[in-house]
């Protein structure tokens, strides 16, 4: 089979493209930029077709799927919203990268695999569609109504809406995965890869980490198995529905998150204890108290899913970091 990998060359993406070429399939790996980033040497194996384009380009999207036979597409291409630090005025979201790239890339995609008769969509989406920060019902479920309050979870949720408008319309097969904030190797954002950073190079600045807020920390690995566990079981499930309108695993959302909620200051406690650095890290509350997690049941029950530990991701991240 060759499989579409949108945002190859960012950080799931990469992951998931070394995945599916050691598990076999030929894989066309989309990226806007020219030069291997995160993808490395593995642009070099015959078996993966690097494709340069952007989404948001409809011609570009439609050529793409008449000259490469797809048969199945893992769309985890997305732009953020980053607001300017220095303004307060409010930006039209359709103004943004993140609408453009997230929604009408994700539009123009999708109507092109249709019309070329894609056989499984695997839609990346992520927390954002909540409200993270005043979350009142936890673990949040895959059942809880959305409640973006900006752009970048405002544009992926309309990317959810248009899997879930042409699996009702066109009856395309389709499955979405919700991702918490995901660490791993080749991330250079967000609290995990900082922490780590400022604990493998002993630093000597001191950081401080909130005691009151807390999230689910997702291993990239996991997010990658998800990927494969949500695709094997839409090929399992295709040999035997004759269509997806029939009960069954297609057109579902997922949560894949840890499993677990933690508190930002224990997870700044188990880097320092894998490390082997205590110093300069300071815990106090931020005044902005925040708890966040997803409910995993669903994903574990109906796709086998089994996340690494905090503990345990974070160990092989380290791992990988010092070889």
């Amino acid at each position: 089979m060759r499989l579409l990998v949108t945002g190859a060359n960012g950080f799931i993406g990469h992951h998931l493209c070394h995945r599916l070429l050691s598990d076999g399939y030929e894989v066309v790996a989309l990226t806007r930029s020219e030069k291997p980033g995160l993808l490395g040497t593995t642009i070099n194996d015959p078996r993966l077709k690097l494709q340069i384009g952007d989404i948001t380009d409809r011609n570009f999207v439609r050529e793409l799927f008449k000259t490469r036979k797809i048969d199945a597409v893992f769309h985890l291409a997305v732009q953020r919203f980053y607001p300017a630090e220095t303004s307060s005025a409010q930006v039209s979201l359709q103004d943004t990268n993140a609408y453009k790239t997230n929604f009408e890339g994700t539009l123009n995609l999708i109507s092109a695999a249709v019309q070329a008769g894609v056989s499984f969509w695997i839609q990346s989406s992520a927390m954002m569609i909540f409200d993270v920060e005043n979350s009142s019902n936890l673990p949040a479920k895959e059942t809880d109504p959305p409640a973006p309050v900006e752009p970048n979870g405002m544009s992926v949720l309309l990317a959810e809406e248009v899997c879930r408008y042409y699996g009702r319309s066109h009856d395309l097969n389709y499955m979405i995965l919700r991702y918490p904030g995901v660490y791993g190797r080749g991330k250079d954002r967000g609290i995990i890869a900082k922490l780590l950073h400022h604990c493998m190079a002993q630093s000597s600045e001191q950081r401080t980490v909130p005691i009151d807020r807390t999230s689910d920390f997702l291993f990239v690995h996991d997010a990658v198995n998800a990927n494969l566990l949500a695709f094997q079981k839409m090929k399992t499930e295709s040999e035997s529905m004759p269509s997806s309108t029939d009960e069954g695993i297609y057109n579902r959302v997922f949560h894949i998150g840890s499993g677990e909620e933690t508190s930002v200051a224990e997870a700044a406690r188990i880097i320092q204890e894998l490390c082997g650095f205590r110093k300069n890290i300071i815990e106090q509350a931020s005044g902005k108290p925040r708890r966040f997690f997803f409910d995993i049941s669903r994903a574990r029950e109906q796709l086998g899913y089994q996340p690494h530990s905090l503990r345990e991701g974070l160990t092989a991240y380290i791992k990988s970091m010092t070889k």
